[in-house]
């Protein structure tokens, strides 16, 4: 695993970026401008690519805040990567994997109108939404990912762990 990617669409109102951006390794421009912030703070990122850098495939994130009506649900997809000359990664150096693991990761507005203000509990809906989705789904995907039982078991046990540290679930809801 070499990288992880996060994007969001959603309202400008919600805080589904912001809570999102806590997965990001920290930048060097913000580090040097807020070493005492940036000490801070433990992003997903740095975590998963070096617990599991063997595995040949990255993730991807999209946190989503639509409508209820709008159809969409969450979902995973996994794709090649391609050897595009053109591409971000390849004309900024950076490494990838050879598969992306895609996950569209969806709210509903309505449910967040109701805690428009509310930061926590907002990271908490979103939390447990990405937790019971990628718990389910992950394993649906061993055979593709190639990964074994072991690095299955400790990946999901790296996210539980960083979900619960960082207040996107509550410990112990789904043991």
């Amino acid at each position: 695993m070499k990288l992880l990617g996060i994007t969001s669409d959603a309202p400008g109102w919600t805080y589904v970026w912001e809570i999102a951006q806590e997965m990001m390794k920290v930048e060097t421009r913000f580090a040097l401008q807020h070493p005492e912030l940036a000490a801070e703070l433990t992003p997903l990122e740095p975590i998963i690519v070096e617990k599991f850098p063997d595995l040949d495939f990255d993730f991807g994130f999209c946190f989503r805040c639509l409508d209820r009506d709008s159809g969409w649900v969450s979902k995973a997809r996994l794709y090649q990567n391609k050897d595009d000359p053109y591409s971000f990664c390849s004309i900024n150096n950076i490494p990838q994997s050879s598969r992306a693991f895609g996950f569209d990761i969806v709210v509903y507005r309505e449910d967040f109108e109701k805690i428009k203000k509310d930061k926590a509990a907002q990271k908490l809906l979103l939390g447990e939404e990405f937790w019971r989705f990628f718990q389910l789904t992950l394993p649906k995907y061993k055979k593709k990912l190639p990964i074994t039982n072991d690095e299955m078991d400790k990946m999901l046990m790296v996210f539980e762990d960083w979900l619960i540290e960082h207040d996107w679930i509550i410990h112990g809801r789904w043991e």
